[in-house]
C-alpha cells in the first residue's frame, strides 16, 4: 500500500517539475540528463503493532540530476531545492553588506511545495511545448 503523502508528494513534483520547465528555469539542464529518485524521509507517524509503537521510513521520491568535479566524484541534486535556494541565494542583496551582522535577509521568501506551485503558476509561460512530460512519465510507484 502506497501512502497518502507519498501519492500527494509525486503529484507535487510532477507539477512543480512541469511548471519549472515552462516557465524556463531548466534552460540549463539537458532534459535527457533528468531521472527520478527516491531518498530517505523518515514518516513522524507511529504504527501500533504487537510490538509496541514504531516508525517507519517512507522514500520520497524527487527528480534529480548528476554533477561530476574534476576528480570524478559525482553528486546527486534534487532539480525542485536547488531551483528554490538559486532564488533564495539570488535575492540577497550584498552591497552593503554588514559581515558582523550576519547575512542579510532575502528578498525571496523561502516557500512551502504549495505556495511555490502559486508562484510558478504566476510568472509568464516561456516553452509551450511537451518534451518534460518523458521525464515526468517514467515515474511509477515501487512498494
Amino acid at each position: 500500500m502506497i501512502p497518502k503523502i507519498k501519492r500527494r508528494w509525486v503529484k507535487e513534483e510532477k507539477r512543480i517539475v512541469r511548471l519549472l520547465y515552462r516557465k524556463g528555469f531548466l534552460k540549463d539542464f539537458k532534459i535527457s540528463d533528468l531521472y527520478w529518485a527516491e531518498y530517505n524521509w523518515l514518516n513522524n507517524k507511529k504504527r501500533k503493532s504487537s510490538c509496541g509503537k514504531y516508525s517507519f521510513p517512507v522514500y520520497m521520491p524527487e527528480v534529480h540530476y548528476l554533477t561530476t568535479d574534476y576528480w570524478g566524484e559525482s553528486d546527486e541534486h534534487s532539480i525542485v531545492s536547488t531551483i528554490k535556494e538559486t532564488l533564495y541565494w539570488g535575492g540577497i542583496e550584498t552591497e552593503n553588506w554588514d559581515p558582523e551582522l550576519g547575512y542579510p535577509k532575502s528578498s525571496f521568501p523561502k516557500l512551502s511545495r504549495r505556495q511555490f506551485i502559486k508562484y510558478l503558476e504566476k510568472l509568464p509561460t516561456i516553452i509551450s511545448d511537451n518534451k518534460i512530460n518523458k521525464i515526468i512519465k517514467r515515474y511509477s510507484y515501487n512498494d
